[in-house]
């Protein structure tokens, strides 16, 4: 198209490339920042010698580069075990143990253990866990105290990670020598 000899095309195209690199922000291309990436694992369970119960010892690991905080580890034993002894700083209640931590740094452990009284012999006892935490909460800028975070809106760059893991014994019959899964 053409007004008084002036091809207009050509200005728009030009005017248009002058400004795109305007619109862009600074940062727009920035990589994520580090994710934090906790796994629980339950090591070979100790089954007590006369098989009344067993002890689960657990490590959780930050396998990722950034930090967790807010970390919450919910273990779940089978209804055929009764918990009779948690480490720190775990509570207890019916099936359930949560062990709380204030925050996991990249490469961090934290290990604890479950002791456990089984109601009847023979059969797979079970247990499981759930971690739940929140990762790069401090990198919002002009944000205090997280808790007045509205939830419900955008969230910047924070954001909860979830995991979770499966384990059994086989519990033997009572006068036979105790076994567990390796």
């Amino acid at each position: 198209m053409s007004i008084g000899g002036l091809d207009m095309r050509g200005k728009i195209a030009l005017l248009a490339l002058a400004t795109t690199p305007a619109l862009l922000p600074v940062g727009a291309y920035a990589a994520p920042p580090p994710a934090a990436d906790l796994r629980m694992a339950y090591e070979h369970p100790q089954i007590a010698k006369d098989n009344s119960g067993v002890t689960w010892h657990w490590v959780l690991t930050n396998r990722g580069a950034g930090e967790a905080e807010t970390v919450v580890a919910t273990h779940q034993v089978s209804a055929d075990q009764k918990i009779v002894g948690i480490s720190q700083p775990c509570t207890g209640q019916t099936n359930d143990v949560v062990c709380r931590f204030d925050a996991i740094k990249p490469g961090e452990k934290r290990t604890g253990w479950i002791k456990t009284a089984v109601a009847r012999t023979g059969g797979m006892l079970r247990i499981n866990a759930q971690v739940t935490w929140r990762e790069n909460p401090s990198i919002l800028p002009g944000i205090g105290d997280p808790s007045t975070v509205d939830a419900s809106g955008p969230s910047g760059t924070e954001s909860w990670g979830v995991s979770g893991t499966d384990t059994m014994a086989e519990m033997p019959e009572v006068g036979h020598p105790a076994t567990s899964p390796g």
